[in-house]
């Protein structure tokens, strides 16, 4: 089967709990980030909240553009590990139902990997994240032929946290590279900036025609304090660039053209979580589709 878009990256369950501020600086995580937790200290946070309500459902940042571009209609396919346990088939299942290809669970020692999100009043989301077997993503995970029947692929900053995920991903990149297919990446987080800043350089200037990142990625991944000083230096490693600024919108741009500019209407917000995954959902559908930035 032919796929507009093949993704790659930490497949998570998803728990998502409304919190107070407090409870976010009585844990001693960074508000709006991504922490690695192990699953007793996952444990310990979900026993504290056990008499607030919670949502499950199928995560991680390359699985939310897959699934966001599926809704979209385009044909797309997911590379990640679940195992065969109740996360496990609620993650097939959740991905099965928008139509996207996925592998399903396999038989491991490990858990699938969940990411408990903690939702505050103003809308922000932190993640407590458990890779559980997601980490066990290897290159030989990653199937070549169908990554030869795509038009695009993309891989998360996220799976730079392991080795072994790490070099799934760049595999996943390398034999796109040698059949001219582009390749899409997202910096995923500014934890994952600063921990692995020299490896992302290496890949994106390598392996990467299209990028993805917020403004605090941006800031962090070129050392700049002014964003569109940012967007410059990033520009001049990749062919095409989005960049996203919040409640003002995003600049898009592609190398040696002006950079566009696209503003924002305003909405009460509810939940930002997967905001920066769905944005690049419909970009990469749009490029897919070769609609103008």
């Amino acid at each position: 089967m032919n796929y507009d878009l093949v993704g790659i990256g930490n497949a998570l369950v998803d728990i998502e709990v409304h919190v107070d501020d407090d409870f976010i600086k009585d844990i001693s995580v960074i508000k709006g980030g991504m922490t690695l937790f192990s699953t007793a200290e996952q444990d310990k946070i979900l026993k504290a909240l056990e008499t607030k309500p919670y949502k499950t459902s199928s995560g991680g940042s390359a699985a939310n553009t897959i699934h966001g571009i599926s809704v979209l209609g385009a044909k797309s396919y997911y590379l990640g590990r679940v195992a065969n346990d109740e996360n496990g088939k609620l993650y097939t299942e959740d991905m099965h139902s928008c139509e996207v290809g996925f592998c399903g669970p396999s038989a491991d020692d490990e858990g699938t990997g969940t990411c408990v999100i903690l939702l505050t009043p103003d809308a922000e989301r932190t993640m407590l994240t458990s890779l559980g077997v997601s980490s066990k993503l290897h290159p030989d995970n990653v199937d070549k032929t169908i990554i030869s029947n795509a038009k695009a692929v993309y891989v998360e900053g996220y799976l730079w946290t392991e080795d072994e995920t790490r070099e799934a991903g760049l595999h996943m990149a390398q034999i796109a590279k040698k059949q001219g297919i582009p390749v899409a990446f997202t910096l995923s987080d500014a934890f994952v900036v600063n921990s692995f800043k020299e490896s992302l350089l290496d890949f994106i200037q390598h392996h990467v025609d299209i990028l993805f990142c917020n403004e605090v990625e941006a800031l962090a991944m070129t050392g700049e304090t002014d964003s569109r000083k940012a967007f410059d230096k990033l520009l001049a490693w990749v062919d095409t660039l989005f960049l996203t600024l919040g409640s003002q919108g995003s600049l898009a741009g592609k190398r040696g053209d002006d950079p566009v500019h696209v503003g924002t209407f305003p909405v009460k917000a509810v939940d930002t979580t997967g905001a920066g995954d769905l944005f690049a959902a419909g970009a990469l559908y749009g490029l897919i589709n070769e609609r103008s930035l």
